[in-house]
């Protein structure tokens, strides 16, 4: 599916933090600090038009990175950690494989929201010896049914974020334990987070003030602290 392939493509993009910033606002132990870098997009086709703030930090966890990746793709505890669902169960109602582990995929889901029937979660998820990644976006039911029906995808806008999981030991290991669930799967694993917001509209394209910084970290902080929560990984020493 295009439209998902330049999800993928504009997360990467987002992460070599281009022009970034040290903001010292977290204070978490086990993470390298978060990085942030503010764009301004006005002519950029497939992202909204406006100043555009990424936050992005990694965090060190005492689990495998199997384990960790398979709580992300977990429709089932999606509203343990993502913002969108509001706290309540999202529905999956697509899914395409991508590979022979079940967890690689393309997947469509609508959170639960009273409010808001127009809602859809894109994601993709992918996950190798080498590493794993979910990545996903919010959307709407006309820019998917345009995308799923083959139209020009390329002027939809998108505006991804997600988790990028390695495992901090041996490769052999990794190897092992991904070809294997009877493995017993031991040592850490180190976790990038990464959330993008739109901070401004076109019509208010001058550089955003430490408030939307602030909330692009809060979301960020929030994520990673229900995710520790939810791994029972919140008294790391």
């Amino acid at each position: 599916m295009n439209f998902c392939h330049r999800m993928i493509k504009v997360f990467c993009e987002s992460l070599t933090m281009s022009g970034n910033l040290d903001f010292p606002l977290l204070k978490m132990e086990n993470n390298s600090g978060v990085r942030v870098s503010i764009r301004k997009n006005r002519n950029h086709l497939g992202q909204p038009k406006g100043v555009i703030v990424v936050a992005a930090t990694s965090i060190w966890l005492p689990l495998h990175y199997m384990k960790v990746f398979e709580f992300l793709t977990d429709d089932r505890r999606r509203a343990q950690w993502d913002v969108l669902c509001c706290g309540n169960n999202a529905n999956k109602v697509a899914h395409i494989s991508n590979g022979i582990h079940p967890g690689n995929c393309i997947s469509i889901s609508r959170p639960f929201i009273p409010s808001e029937n127009n809602a859809l979660i894109l994601q993709e998820s992918f996950t190798t010896p080498m590493g794993s990644y979910v990545v996903y976006a919010p959307t709407d039911v006309a820019s998917m049914i345009s995308a799923i029906n083959g139209e020009d995808s390329s002027m939809l806008p998108v505006l991804p974020s997600g988790f990028v999981i390695s495992a901090d030991g041996e490769p052999n290991a990794a190897l092992e334990a991904f070809n294997s669930s009877d493995i017993e799967r031991l040592g850490g694993s180190l976790l990038t987070v990464a959330f993008q917001i739109l901070a401004s509209s076109p019509d208010g394209i001058n550089m955003p003030n430490m408030e939307s910084v602030a909330a692009v970290n809060s979301l960020l902080t929030s994520t990673i602290l229900k995710v520790k929560d939810a791994l029972n990984c919140n008294n790391l020493e």
